[in-house]
């Protein structure tokens, strides 16, 4: 036990000796028999407390041996009942109160004394064992509580770790199809590319961004695609509103991108469209994307491990402060997405 906690314990039992001083004061004489009175009762008081403190509430209440706690609470609070009273009436009172003592018969075993004695011992017992409940179940709920904020930062981090491997890998393949081809396009492509690792690998390894940033990011990306596609793709890329000191976590908007950009355009012959609009409010970011869909999509549901990722990410950094709505029409595939901004940061 440490200084700090034998303090407490000390301050604890100062506290409850003079609560029942002052309440025994008003059937006393002075003052002082009062404290004398207590302080007679306080080793009794003791030894119930931290035996129910220390040994029965680890041993049996906590391990769901109910019956066992209290048969043995109440034979220990017997017990010192009995030792109270042979205590007080062969030392205690006749050494400060002989008074009490005059014409008066010794009988320790009295019925009534003592199951007064016993009731006066079991008080603090009653205080202290609701007190340890609740400290043990709060640090346990804290001790919960940090466990699983670092289950989820853990997931969040391995989630985080798989959206830069995904994405460089679709990058990869279309410059290595443009490499194929001898596209003039193809150093303009990589030195692109090299921007956005740098950012994905260097500073995306924090729990939030700014959003300008991420919005430099994806405009580096659509720049990049736009290089790739020509004129197979026409881009609507719009943002509305305030994007100053917003911040928010890494690469959850470039997955929604990516996507569209795969699946949207993947061995389409015909011209295809990309829709991007994101608006930035006081209290919200919201984020609309929607793709036209290839033949080759039409069957499919749409997504991969990529919308799988950044779907369970949001789960896991916004629960209800977002709304995720993804739908597939026989045109379209369509993402809105909308996130509660913390005041603080709007």
């Amino acid at each position: 036990m440490s200084i700090k906690q034998i303090t407490y314990h000390v301050l604890f039992w100062i506290i409850v000796t003079a609560s029942f001083t002052i309440s025994e004061w008003g059937y006393m004489p002075s003052f002082r028999d009062a404290l004398i009175y207590e302080l007679l009762l306080l080793p009794s008081r003791l030894i119930a407390v931290y035996v129910n403190w220390f040994i029965l509430i680890p041993m049996f209440l906590y391990r769901n041996k109910l019956l066992p706690y209290f048969a043995i609470l109440i034979l220990v609070l017997l017990i010192l009942a009995i030792a109270h009273r042979y205590f007080v009436l062969y030392w205690g009172f006749p050494t400060y109160f002989p008074q009490w003592m005059e014409g008066q018969k010794i009988e320790p075993l009295h019925f009534a004394k003592l199951l007064q004695a016993l009731l006066i011992i079991i008080s603090p017992v009653a205080y202290t064992t609701g007190f340890k409940l609740f400290m043990d179940w709060y640090k346990q709920r804290r001790q919960t509580e940090v466990l699983i904020q670092e289950k989820t930062n853990a997931e969040l981090k391995f989630l985080r770790s798989q959206t830069n491997p995904h994405f460089l890998f679709n990058t990869l393949n279309s410059i290595y199809g443009l490499a194929l081809a001898k596209s003039e396009k193809t150093p303009n492509l990589i030195l692109k590319l090299s921007d956005i690792l740098s950012y994905t690998l260097y500073e995306s390894n924090t729990q939030k961004v700014l959003l300008s940033k991420e919005l430099k990011l994806i405009e580096n990306i659509i720049a990049l695609e736009k290089e790739r596609y020509e004129k197979r793709v026409k881009i609507d890329y719009v943002v509305e509103g305030e994007v100053d000191g917003i911040q928010i976590p890494p690469l959850i908007l470039v997955p929604f991108i990516e996507n569209a950009f795969k699946h949207g355009l993947k061995n389409e012959v015909k011209k295809g469209w990309i829709k991007v609009h994101i608006t930035v409010t006081k209290e919200h970011l919201m984020f609309t994307a929607e793709n036209s869909i290839s033949k080759q999509e039409e069957e499919s549901n749409g997504g991969g491990l990529g919308l799988q990722n950044i779907c369970r990410r949001l789960d896991l950094l916004y629960g209800d402060d977002k709304k995720l709505l993804i739908d597939k029409t026989e045109e379209a595939f369509i993402v809105n997405l909308k996130i509660k901004l913390p005041t603080d940061e709007a």
